[in-house]
């Protein structure tokens, strides 16, 4: 019993924290490991239209100011041959952003809920993939309702802290907004999947959620969200600042005039490219341990409420009367 995962367990500020590292610890391998498979395809799609536009707009912008060695400008042929790509890319990079938003928020809801069902075997992908693809419809409406919603929210939210930030109290009601708003938004997520209730059933359940243990849940949310920006930080300076100084280096010694400074510059948008795309993977992948930890946060919530460990206790005295 001492390798399974007590999700129904009501927490505190610190056991929010501590438990989901707990819970990367006994299950941190076997959940990216399924969601990185799950997510590769739309990933990759992502990465492709990224690195399409990205093309596109390197080409403008370097004819238009003049770094190829043709000197070409803005108004050229290449900008009328690859409109279409151009609109292809944009059209797949909003479509797929949306789908994989959906699969990212949805992945920890499932996994989790699999993990409740049995805590003594690990969640397979398969059943993941089963569950989302059943939800697929709901998940659609969700993200319709939470659009309009939460970004009616985040706007009245934003304008009242930015009110507020002429007194110091703004200052503070502007760093807490964040946090709760991200929660309020995946908990929300959590209660309609989950308990497979309305979205405004779901979205006032997750505020009083929230509301009623406020400090510990956004102070806990705050916490996670400042590790997972220090970690990612920390992660992706890494490989940007070995582009950058290989970039400036690379100018300083190459010879060849414009020719060179036009290869280096090509070098250099690809690896920038490859950078943000590596960065966008490794901020997606931190982002999971808020997500894990509004779970922990729903599933304290429910413990509450429905007293699963007593009667799962009560049960396991039953079977060895």
């Amino acid at each position: 019993m001492h390798n399974t995962f007590q999700l129904f367990k009501i927490r505190g500020f610190g056991e929010f924290i501590s438990d989901t590292f707990q819970f990367l610890k006994l299950h941190g391998k076997n959940y990216f490991k399924n969601y990185l498979k799950f997510s590769f395809v739309p990933l990759l799609l992502l990465m492709v239209a990224m690195s399409v536009i990205g093309t596109f707009y390197y080409r403008v912008l370097t004819t238009s100011f003049g770094y190829t060695q043709a000197a070409e400008t803005f108004d050229n042929a290449f900008v009328t041959e690859n409109a279409v790509m151009l609109v292809v890319g944009i059209i797949a990079l909003i479509f797929v952003s949306l789908y994989l938003s959906l699969l990212n928020y949805s992945y920890p809801v499932y996994y989790l809920h699999l993990l409740a069902k049995n805590n003594e075997e690990k969640p397979q992908l398969r059943s993941v993939r089963e569950l989302f693809k059943n939800d697929l419809g709901r998940l659609l409406l969700f993200g319709l309702l939470s659009l309009i919603t939460f970004l009616i929210v985040g706007i009245i939210g934003f304008a009242i802290a930015a009110i507020l930030t002429f007194i110091i109290i703004g200052i503070f009601a502007f760093i807490l907004f964040i946090p709760f708003l991200m929660t309020w938004y995946s908990l929300t997520l959590y209660f309609y999947i989950d308990k497979k209730q309305s979205f405004f059933d779901a979205f006032k359940h997750a505020f009083y959620t929230i509301t009623n243990n406020f400090w510990n849940i956004v102070g806990a949310s705050l916490c996670m969200m400042i590790i997972a920006q220090v970690i990612s930080t920390i992660v992706t300076i890494i490989p940007y600042m070995i582009t950058m100084f290989g970039m400036f280096f690379g100018t300083q010694q190459g010879t060849g005039g414009l020719e060179n400074m036009d290869d280096s510059i090509s070098i250099f948008m690809v690896a920038m490219v490859l950078v943000y795309c590596f960065s966008i993977l490794v901020s997606m992948i931190l982002g999971h341990l808020l997500l894990i930890q509004t779970g922990l946060v729903y599933y304290s919530e429910r413990e509450k409420l429905e007293y699963n460990t007593m009667r799962q206790s009560i049960d396991e005295i039953g079977k060895y009367e």
